[in-house]
C-alpha cells in the first residue's frame, strides 16, 4: 500500500509522520516549495519510497506510477493542492468546493449561515472604506481576520470604528481580503480553563465519528493558544450540544473523509462554531497517544487508503494536558530560555519540549510557541494548580530593543493585550 503525503509544516512532525511507515506501507512525500520543507528532504528521502516537489513539471505522471491507493496532507496550506491531486488521480479525498468551504473562513461562515446551523454575522472586505459599513452589519466589539490564514495570524479583537480605521488598511495590505465577524461573548469559567474548545472527528465515506472533545486553557490575547486536555470540562447537557453542533457543521460542509479539527464557543446563549478544519488539530496527535495510545498519524493514512478505522471511546481516569507558552505579540528576540529542570519539577509534568533558543525572532498577531508542555493530574482542580505552578516556574528573557527584560508565562498569558476569550 502506497500513500502520498503532501508535507508543509503543520500539525503533524516529520519525525510523527516517519513513524508511520511500516511493514508493508509505503509512504511518496510532496514537498511544497517551502524553505522549510527543502530542508526535510534528505530526513524523508532515507525513509520514504519517494520524495517529490509540488512544482515538477511531470509530478502527475511520477506519481500514477506508483499506483498510490491514497492521498493526504496534514497542513492547512497544502488541502487545496492535495485536493487538486487527488481529483487528478481519481483517489478519493475532499472534493475541491469542499476544501474551499474549509479554508475560506467566509465561505465556510456563509454555508453555516445558509444551512441554519450558526448564525453568526460575518462580512467579506477587501477595501479600508467597507470597514465602516461592515461594523453596521456586524456590530462591536468584532473580530478581524485573514480570510484564509492558520495559527490564528493576523487575528484581532477591534472594540472601535476608530480603532479598526487604523488598522484596517495595513492588515489589507498583508493579506489582501480580510473577515469581519460578529464578536461571541464566552461564558464564565474560572481560571486557567478557556471559554472554547475543540472537537476531533473522524468522517469516513461520510460517517462521521467523533474521538474526542478537547477542553481549552484560556487564550493569551488576542487569539493564541496556550494548551488543552482531555477529558473537557463539560457537564452531559454541554457535550450532547456541542456534539450535535458539530456534526450538523461538519454535515453542511458535506465532508466524507478524514480527521477534521472543529472549534466551538461556548457563550451563554449555547454553543456556536468557530470553524471547522480539514485536516487534525495542533498537538492533537500529540494528545491522543498521550492519553489513550491512539495514532492519529496512522489512522489518518488507513482512512486515505479506504481502510475502516474504529476508534475506542475515551474513557480516562485522568486528565492529560499540554501546555504552551506563547511568544509575545511585541517584535523582539528571545536572549534567555527558561530553566527546563525547574519546569519539569513541576509534579504532574511528564515532558518538556522546548521550541524556542536565544536568539529566535518573536512577536506579532499570531500563535507562536516558545515551548510545549505535557502531563497530567488526578482531576480539572488538580490541572488548575499545576498550570498556576507551570505559569510562575517558565521564564523567558527577551530584548525589545530597550534592553533585556524577564517574562514570566503568567505574564505572556495574561498581560499582552485586552482580550481573553475567543470570539472568531
Amino acid at each position: 500500500m502506497s500513500t502520498i503525503v503532501v508535507y508543509e509544516q503543520g500539525a503533524v512532525t516529520p519525525m510523527r509522520l516517519l513513524g508511520a511507515v511500516g511493514a508493508g506501507r509505503q509512504l511518496i512525500v510532496i514537498l511544497s516549495p517551502s524553505e522549510h520543507a527543502r530542508r526535510m528532504r534528505p530526513l524523508f528521502a532515507e525513509t520514504c519510497v519517494a520524495v517529490y516537489d509540488l512544482t515538477d513539471a511531470d509530478l502527475r505522471r511520477r506519481l500514477a506510477d506508483h499506483k498510490p491507493t491514497g492521498i493526504l496532507t496534514f497542513s492547512e496550506p497544502m488541502l487545496r493542492a492535495t485536493a487538486e491531486l487527488a481529483a487528478d488521480l481519481g483517489l478519493p479525498y475532499h472534493e475541491l468546493p469542499v476544501v474551499d468551504r474549509l479554508t475560506s473562513k467566509y465561505l465556510q461562515r456563509t454555508r453555516l449561515n445558509d444551512a441554519g446551523v450558526d448564525p453568526t454575522v460575518s462580512v467579506r472586505i477587501t477595501a479600508a472604506e467597507q470597514w465602516e459599513p461592515a461594523v453596521r452589519e456586524v456590530g462591536l466589539p468584532a473580530v478581524v481576520k485573514p480570510v484564509r490564514g492558520v495559527s490564528s495570524r493576523n487575528t484581532m479583537l477591534i472594540d472601535s470604528v476608530a480603532a479598526g480605521r487604523e488598522r484596517i488598511g495595513e492588515l489589507l495590505r498583508v493579506e489582501g481580503a480580510v473577515v469581519v465577524d460578529e464578536y461571541l461573548p464566552g461564558i464564565d469559567v474560572p481560571d486557567p480553563f478557556g471559554d472554547y474548545l475543540s472537537v476531533e472527528s473522524l468522517v469516513q465515506r461520510g460517517v462521521r465519528t467523533h474521538l474526542a472533545i478537547t477542553g481549552k486553557l484560556r487564550l493569551a490575547p488576542p487569539f493564541r493558544e496556550c494548551g488543552q486536555f482531555w477529558p473537557a470540562r463539560l457537564d452531559r447537557t454541554t457535550r450532547e450540544g456541542v456534539l450535535a453542533l458539530t456534526d450538523q457543521a461538519i454535515k453542511a460542509l458535506e465532508v466524507t473523509t478524514g480527521i477534521l479539527h472543529t472549534e466551538i464557543k461556548l457563550t451563554p446563549d449555547g454553543p456556536r462554531v468557530i470553524e471547522v478544519n480539514g485536516r487534525v488539530g495542533g498537538y492533537i496527535p500529540e494528545l491522543a497517544r498521550y492519553a489513550a495510545g491512539i495514532d492519529l498519524v496512522d489512522a489518518g493514512i488507513r482512512i486515505a487508503g479506504g481502510e475502516r478505522v474504529d476508534v475506542p471511546e475515551l474513557d480516562l481516569d485522568r486528565v492529560c494536558f499540554q501546555f504552551t507558552t506563547p511568544a509575545p505579540v511585541a517584535r523582539g528576540v528571545v536572549t534567555r530560555v527558561c530553566d527546563a529542570a525547574a519546569v519539569r519539577a513541576v509534579p504532574g509534568v511528564t515532558a518538556y519540549h522546548p521550541l524556542a533558543r536565544p536568539g529566535t525572532e518573536v512577536g506579532g498577531f499570531g500563535t507562536q510557541d516558545l515551548n510545549l508542555l505535557e502531563g497530567e493530574a488526578a482531576d480539572h482542580e488538580a490541572l488548575a494548580a499545576t498550570v498556576d505552578l507551570i505559569m510562575d516556574r517558565v521564564e523567558y528573557g527577551f530584548d525589545f530593543g530597550g534592553g533585556p527584560t524577564v517574562r514570566s508565562a503568567r505574564d505572556l498569558v495574561y498581560t499582552t493585550g485586552s482580550d481573553s476569550g475567543r470570539g472568531e
